[in-house]
């Protein structure tokens, strides 16, 4: 069985390309401020230099080091969701006893249906969401969990 994984990020060659770029911003204002300390001018150049060289660091810190997490996660262990303003939600299939499935949404019945689990992914684009219930039913049937659609 494949997981699927579903991110809303940049793609790795935008990735890439924003790293690169921000790395000779940040060479080009470390440069830029250590002629002006050599020169001993602290004027309006050095600061501006010392800024975009922070502010290019924290560019290249954010597209390799920072990585945002998957919006969605789902494999033969566990489904997990992390949508943006919504809380995060795990689910572990070997506690799941039914599925209901609804339009957008999904309530996983835990530990014998006396725990209900609502994740909401409304969020998500339509493509993604039929690829996620699709998974969803596949993981189902292999694990002879019982399902239906509200």
């Amino acid at each position: 069985m494949e997981n699927l994984q579903l991110n809303y990020g940049a793609s790795n060659s935008q990735r890439a390309t924003m790293a690169v770029l921000a790395s000779y911003f940040a060479l080009f204002g470390c440069y830029v401020a250590v002629l002006q300390l050599i020169a001993k001018s602290y004027n309006i150049l050095f600061f501006g230099a010392l800024i975009l060289f922070v502010l290019a660091l924290f560019l290249v810190l954010k597209n390799t080091a920072w990585k945002p997490a998957p919006v969605l996660e789902i494999d033969t262990n566990k489904i997990e969701s992390n949508l943006p303003g919504k809380k995060k939600i795990s689910v572990e299939w070997v506690n799941v006893s039914k599925v209901n499935i609804g339009t957008s949404y999904f309530v996983f019945l835990t530990n014998g249906e006396q725990k209900q689990r609502d994740m909401d992914l409304s969020d998500l684009r339509f493509s993604d969401l039929k690829t996620a219930k699709s998974k969803i039913i596949e993981l189902c049937e292999h694990k002879n969990i019982p399902y239906h659609n509200d």
